[in-house]
């Protein structure tokens, strides 16, 4: 991204379940100001019982007015975070994000209850075998499937930056928070990126009313990673977002 003529802007990023917040790095590489990267290691998640705990937790490191991004779980953060109204959130981001991760009867954009109880056994019995099948699920029916997995063998290599046990932790806070309500209140500015392919969650955009300060973007073709090839379609996004808040203190 150029710089040029671009106010400049903190930025706070938060990464998702089990990967390294860098695997977003075509994201924020050429942002205009201040980046603080987060991933949800094993030092985040041994010192939090839960999403509420960790959005604390980061209040307090980050309070100066930032646009914040989260990534899947790391999402549920971000908007937890920004419904506290400390202003250290000015705008919040959300990139393969959803208000609630397990599907439900009133539900229907989420994993099943039978698919996630197999996989949550699964990384109890054999973490880096699961957390791998996990990243693989994660570009499971792009667009550009050949190229995404060419791009993920440097992370698949790196293996698993989150032990078992805080792997089997984490994922309970996937089980449990349910911030529909959350999203549907949130008044400050909000862009929800969505993966129109994504196979680990369903596209949720429509399926929750919304203020007008949120807006919803399914990019086609993408899956899970939105860090990957479809990195450049979601900073158009991200930017044309950004333009939109001209004004606003960001």
């Amino acid at each position: 991204m150029s710089t040029q003529q671009k106010p400049m802007r903190r930025l706070v990023v938060v990464g998702g379940w089990g990967v390294r917040v860098e695997m977003l790095e075509e994201l924020y590489r050429y942002w205009p100001g201040p980046v603080e990267l987060v991933s949800l290691g094993d030092h985040l998640i041994e010192r939090c019982e839960s999403v509420a705990q960790v959005a604390d937790e980061l209040l307090s490191r980050y309070t100066k007015p930032s646009v914040w991004v989260g990534w899947s779980l790391g999402a549920q953060i971000v908007m937890e975070a920004a419904s506290r109204g400390t202003g250290a959130v000015s705008a919040a981001i959300t990139l393969a994000g959803f208000p609630k991760f397990i599907a439900d009867e009133r539900w229907l954009n989420g994993m099943s209850v039978e698919e996630f109880s197999v996989f949550s056994r699964g990384v109890s019995r054999e973490a880096g075998r699961y957390w791998m099948h996990f990243l693989l699920l994660m570009i499971n029916g792009s667009a550009s499937t050949l190229s995404e997995r060419q791009r993920l063998k440097t992370w698949l290599g790196k293996g698993s930056p989150v032990s078992k046990g805080n792997l089997v932790k984490s994922l309970g806070w996937l089980e449990q928070t349910d911030q529909r309500l959350l999203w549907s209140q949130v008044d400050i500015p909000v862009l929800h990126i969505t993966g129109a392919c994504d196979q680990v969650v369903a596209t949720w955009a429509g399926a929750l009313e919304t203020r007008p300060s949120s807006v919803e973007v399914s990019v086609p073709g993408m899956a899970h990673w939105p860090g990957g090839v479809f990195a450049e379609d979601c900073y158009v996004v991200i930017e044309k977002f950004l333009q939109s808040l001209e004004g606003v203190n960001t």
